[in-house]
């Protein structure tokens, strides 16, 4: 039988596949995370946007991208899922601790968070479940709780906790010093030296302009976005890379680098602890305090 109400209602049973396409930003991908095939998800999506009468994502190459329409009916129904999963919990038996969905670059999981987990896990009954990935976090699909990222704080629709303000020394292998003494070596000097840089070459501008040099970019410049990777670099003598502190303070301190004499030079970046703007369970707020805790403690 059917009810009045259900005419109102989309398909829920196929709403499943349209939040895996979202999050995931394609119709194969989603089909591997539910198990099924990639003309189930687009089939279920289809009947979807036929129920609604437009369309909810954009096909390019092999991924897709909620349209205008499709950002707004995905972020209405993660919200009623939310309210619904929220109802329900007075009801529900609890079956172990609150899952908490974390979003972070892999430099700062290698460099920094990895060591954290278990003992925030232990003291806070709960269960942190990483992405390690480059792209922005998904706070409208649902898919993340906390993000950890680089930037100026300014993300639209979140709110950002400062972790790390990153002072910027210049760093150099005993390879590419080749015996050089460290004092002889100015701004000009190092500029003229092959540079490595992370996700783009704003420290080595920002520093370089600090000391009245101009960064000029070089064929033997290198950028790498995992600044782990960068470190290693810098080890096997492949250019100068900027310390961050005090975020990257015990990483640095496991490489043969050496610091040069510089006084530190505040980096217009910094790192955020990032959540979105609307209030979270109680578990997240406690794993963002900690977090918040311990990077102040670093410092």
């Amino acid at each position: 039988m059917v009810h009045n109400n259900d005419l109102f209602l989309p398909p829920l049973a196929l709403l499943p596949a349209v939040m895996a396409a979202a999050r995931n930003g394609s119709f194969s991908a989603a089909a591997s995370e539910m198990g099924v095939t990639h003309s189930v998800i687009s089939r279920h999506v289809a009947q979807v946007e036929q129920w609604l009468g437009y369309d909810l994502f954009e096909r390019y190459g092999r991924g897709v991208r909620p349209t205008p329409d499709g950002q707004r009916f995905l972020r209405e129904t993660q919200a009623a899922i939310d309210l619904l999963s929220q109802g329900a919990q007075p009801w529900r038996q609890r079956r172990g601790p609150d899952v908490i969905k974390i979003s972070l670059l892999p430099s700062y999981a290698r460099i920094w968070f990895l060591e954290l987990v278990p003992g925030i896990e232990r003291d806070l009954n709960v269960r942190l479940e990483l992405e390690i990935t480059e792209r922005l976090a998904d706070f409208d699909g649902g898919q993340t709780d906390i993000a950890i990222r680089c930037g100026k704080g300014q993300w639209p629709g979140t709110k950002s906790s400062l972790l790390f303000a990153d002072d910027l020394v210049p760093l150099i292998s005993p390879k590419l010093l080749d015996g050089r003494d460290p004092h002889s070596l100015d701004a000009d000097a190092i500029a003229n030296l092959p540079l490595l840089n992370d996700s783009d070459a704003t420290g080595w501008r920002h520093w370089l302009a600090e000391h009245g040099v101009k960064y000029r970019p070089k064929p033997s410049d290198r950028r790498f976005e995992d600044y782990s990777v960068g470190l290693s670099a810098a080890d096997a003598g492949l250019g100068v890379i900027l310390a961050r502190l005090p975020f990257a303070r015990t990483a640095i301190e496991n490489h043969d680098l050496i610091m040069l004499p510089f006084a530190p030079v505040r980096s217009p970046l910094a790192t955020f602890l990032v959540q979105p703007a609307y209030d979270q369970r109680p578990a997240v707020r406690a794993v963002a305090e900690r977090l918040i805790m311990v990077a102040k403690a670093c410092e």
